[in-house]
C-alpha cells in the first residue's frame, strides 16, 4: 500500500540564507490538491510524481492562429430575384440593385470581379437585361462603373406619390370608432392599443403633409374622434405631435370605463327600438283584420224606397204624343213636367 506522503516526508528549512522556503510537506500536500493521484499509482509506479528539489517549469502555450480563407458568413439569408428588365417585370430596377448591395454585403463580397459575376448570374437569362450585361462586361472593369451603366440603362421607374393636399385630406378622414377602444391590434410588429395606433398613423400623416409642426386642421380631426377620447384631449395644440402625444397619454382606466358606459347604453338603445318596432307591426296587423264597417237596416229600407220613388216618378211622366210648337207648352219648354191647367171651354164667339 502506497505510505502517506504527509507522514514520510519533514519539512525542510534553509538556515544559511537567513530565509525560510516552503516544506516539501506543503508544497506536495498543495499539489495533491490541484492534482490528485492517479489511483493506479501503487500498481504501476508514480508518473506524475515531482521530482524533489527540481525546478517546477511551466508549460507555454502558443496562441492559436485563425484558419486562414474562411468561408463568408452570411447574417441572414437574403432573398434575391432575377432581373429582366422587361416593361412587366414585378421586380423595378431600383428595388433590385437595393437588394443585390445587401446580398454582397451580407455574403461579404469585395471583389469587383465577383460582384459582377455574381449581378450577371442575377439576370434573368435571355432577357434585355442578360443581353445589355452581355454587351457590357467587355467595356466596364469596375463594379461602379456597372452599377452606373445599369441605371442609366435601367432608370428607377418613379412612384406616383400623394401630394400634401392629398395626405392632409386623408389625415382628415382618419376615423376612430368607440367599438374599437381598448383593444390591440398588430402595429410594426408589436400588439398595441388600437389608440395609440391611430396616433401613430396621424403624426405620420402629418409629418409626410409637412405639417407636424403646426396645427393646421386638429380641430377637424378632434371634432371626429370618439366622445371618450375627447373627454380628454383639449381643442387646441400648437403642433401635431403635442396633439398626437395628448392622444396617446390617455387612460386605459379612463377608457374601459367609457366603453361599458357606452356598450351598456348602445343596448338599452338597441331594446327600445326593438320594442317599437314590434308595437309598430302589431298595429299594421290590427288594422289588416279589422272588417268594413256594416250598413244598418233601416238605411236599405230608406235607399230601397228612394229609389223605388224615383223610378216611379219618372216612369208615370205623361208623354205626348202631339207635336207642340209652343215654346211655353211643350215638353222641353220652361213648364217642364208640371201639371197644366184645363183648357177652357170653346163658347159660340169662337
Amino acid at each position: 500500500m502506497a505510505r502517506d506522503r504527509a507522514t514520510t516526508i519533514t519539512p525542510s528549512s534553509n538556515t544559511t540564507s537567513g530565509t525560510s522556503t516552503p516544506s516539501t510537506e506543503s508544497s506536495l500536500m498543495l499539489s495533491d490538491i490541484l492534482e490528485p493521484a492517479s489511483p493506479f499509482e501503487d500498481l504501476f509506479g508514480s508518473t506524475s510524481s515531482p521530482q524533489l528539489g527540481a525546478p517546477q517549469q511551466t508549460a507555454q502555450l502558443s496562441p492559436v492562429k485563425p484558419p486562414q480563407d474562411l468561408p463568408p458568413i452570411m447574417s441572414a439569408p437574403v432573398t434575391l430575384r432575377s432581373f429582366s428588365g422587361e416593361t412587366d417585370d414585378n421586380v423595378q430596377p431600383g428595388e433590385f440593385l437595393k437588394t443585390f448591395r445587401h446580398f454582397t454585403t451580407s455574403a461579404r463580397i469585395t471583389d469587383d470581379d465577383l460582384i459582377i459575376t455574381s449581378f450577371g448570374d442575377h439576370l434573368k437569362y435571355g432577357s434585355p437585361a442578360d443581353d445589355w450585361f452581355a454587351e457590357l462586361t467587355s467595356t466596364k472593369q469596375t463594379w461602379k462603373e456597372v452599377e452606373t451603366a445599369f441605371l442609366q440603362r435601367f432608370p428607377p421607374v418613379e412612384k406616383a406619390k400623394r401630394t400634401e393636399t392629398e395626405l392632409e385630406r386623408e389625415l382628415c378622414e382618419l376615423r376612430l370608432k368607440t367599438e374599437d377602444l381598448g383593444k390591440k391590434e398588430k402595429y410594426a410588429g408589436e400588439e398595441v392599443y388600437t389608440h395609440v395606433i391611430f396616433a401613430e398613423k396621424a403624426l405620420s400623416l402629418a409629418k409626410q403633409a409637412k405639417i407636424s409642426t403646426g396645427s393646421n386642421s386638429i380641430w377637424k380631426v378632434r371634432d371626429e374622434l370618439p366622445d371618450i377620447i375627447r373627454q380628454k384631449v383639449k381643442e387646441t395644440y400648437p403642433t401635431w405631435t403635442e396633439f398626437c402625444a395628448a392622444i396617446k397619454g390617455v387612460e386605459m382606466a379612463h377608457i374601459r370605463d367609457g366603453v361599458k358606459k357606452y356598450q351598456k347604453e348602445k343596448e338599452e338603445k338597441e331594446k327600445t327600438e326593438a320594442a317599437i318596432a314590434s308595437l309598430q307591426r302589431l298595429h299594421l296587423q290590427g288594422q289588416r283584420r279589422l272588417p268594413a264597417a256594416p250598413t244598418s237596416s233601416v238605411s236599405n229600407i230608406s235607399q230601397t224606397q228612394q229609389s223605388s220613388t224615383l223610378g216611379g216618378q219618372r216612369n208615370n211622366t205623361p208623354q205626348s204624343n202631339s207635336t207642340n210648337t209652343n215654346a211655353y207648352t211643350g215638353p222641353s219648354s220652361g213648364q217642364g213636367n208640371l201639371p197644366r191647367p184645363a183648357p177652357s171651354p170653346i163658347t159660340e164667339a169662337d
